[in-house]
């Protein structure tokens, strides 16, 4: 056999045992156990003191007026006016039950 060809065959062999070694050798790794940390959960916000009723009647009229002015001029109120106005009308409903609950 040729020179070179004993070479080659040489490093095949040695390839071979190292990788054979190396499998041996090594075992595989345990995997680490999985780790959870528990974060708090912030606490809900509270309000303080009393909500004042009026205040917030007060500031959804306000919003309600700004609905109404940016509607005026238009001959028919597409669907995003008309949510708008629903929600409006409901959150004001809301609060007049509220100030009329004792």
């Amino acid at each position: 056999m040729p020179r070179p060809v004993l070479v080659v065959v040489a490093l095949v062999a040695v390839l071979a045992a190292t990788i054979g070694a190396m499998r041996v050798l090594r075992r595989p790794k345990e995997p680490e156990p999985v780790r959870v940390l528990a974060a708090a959960a912030p606490a809900p916000a509270e309000i303080s003191g009393e909500i004042d009723p009026v205040a917030a009647l007060d500031a959804l009229l306000a919003e309600l007026e700004r609905a109404s002015v940016r509607i005026d001029g238009a001959d028919e109120l597409d669907e995003g006016a008309v949510h708008e106005l629903e929600t409006l009308a409901r959150r004001l409903e809301a609060a007049a039950e509220a100030l009329a609950a004792p």
